[in-house]
């Protein structure tokens, strides 16, 4: 009886040693922005509740390069943080977080256009970390686009 005790607590040690190990990011930012930016309201299909809650959407927002293309970028943050989702992950192995995301984009006639930026990206997200998914059109025609993401396998 006492040796089990003993490994209970040799394995509970380790977990927590585990947990407290993973890397997480802190984030300090200027409380008076002074950029302009151009927010559109989106429109989500969720079928994937793991990842809504691990990767959180916090807004898009386009802007037009001096060439005239339409450029996007997501923000996002990996929402993976606290003790149990980190403890979790440390059991799991799946620190860093690793998602993939694409971007579709459409010509003024809502017809996609086929770009080699349409295919998955890799990306890494660091729990707590906030990160920018940006792209730029692969024609001055595109005036729209779709945001797709799943988690990496």
């Amino acid at each position: 009886m006492m040796k089990q005790w003993r490994i209970c607590v040799l394995a509970g040690g380790l977990l927590f040693a585990g947990v407290g190990c993973q890397n997480t990011v802190n984030r300090v930012e200027n409380a008076e922005r002074s950029m302009v930016q151009n927010v559109i309201h989106d429109k989500r299909f969720i079928t994937d509740g793991f990842l809504e809650d691990r990767l959180l959407l916090t807004g898009v927002n386009t802007a037009e390069t001096p060439d005239g293309f339409l450029r996007v970028q997501l923000t996002a943050v990996n929402a993976r943080v606290g003790f149990f989702p980190e403890m979790w992950s440390s059991i799991t192995g799946e620190n860093p977080y690793k998602i993939q995301y694409r971007f579709t984009w459409f010509d003024r006639n809502g017809m996609a256009m086929d770009s080699i930026l349409s295919t998955w990206q890799e990306m890494t997200v660091i729990p707590g970390e906030e990160v920018q998914i940006q792209s730029v059109a692969p024609s001055r025609d595109c005036r729209d686009f779709t945001i797709s993401l799943r988690e990496a396998e």
